[in-house]
């Protein structure tokens, strides 16, 4: 389990490394440099991916934000259009989800393949009714906050998720400020 992204190289780097167990107060200051092993590894587990709107362009998000980025999947396999990689709860406007990905977008993503253990994830606000996202990936945030449903999957060890062993309770309004 991770919060957005299961990167398999970032990890074994970041474990060769020996960093202790639990975050001390230097880990937690250097994770704020990007450029740093603890940064990156910081930034990619609880971020995810994300690509850079083509042409400097941005969207207003449903949240009312202004975004210059979007959150991609990182089980995508050979990606050939934005549309194929986009994984956020806004739709990318028609034409750029059309629009080719360019060679260095495609080395700004990972692929995590379907022979890899199951992962669970959580950050992508999903909406709906839970079921994984590929047979090995399934996401667990379905936007309790904002009155959505709170997740949680049975796992047994199967290697292959089963849509059947989510579990769920809906969000009501009346359960805010608990």
């Amino acid at each position: 389990m991770v919060h957005a992204c299961w990167d398999t190289a970032l990890i074994r780097e970041y474990l060769a490394a020996n960093f202790p167990p639990v975050f001390d107060k230097t880990f937690i200051q250097r994770s704020a440099d990007k450029s740093t092993l603890e940064g990156r590894a910081m930034d990619r587990l609880t971020r995810g991916t994300d690509l850079a709107l083509p042409d400097g362009r941005s969207m207003q998000s449903k949240d009312g934000y202004k975004r210059r980025m979007f959150r991609t999947k990182f089980w995508a396999k050979d990606p050939q259009i934005l549309g194929d990689v986009a994984f956020q709860p806004d739709p990318l406007p028609e034409d750029i989800a059309n629009a080719s990905l360019s060679g260095e977008d495609k080395d700004g993503l990972i692929y995590y393949g379907p022979k890899e253990k199951p992962v669970f994830v959580g950050h992508y606000w999903l909406q709906g009714k839970p079921k994984p996202l590929r047979d090995n990936v399934a996401c667990l945030d379905y936007s309790a906050v904002k009155y959505g449903r709170l997740v949680a999957y049975r796992f047994d060890g199967e290697s292959v998720l089963d849509k059947s062993k989510f579990t769920w309770v809906d969000v009501q309004p009346e359960y805010e400020g608990i």
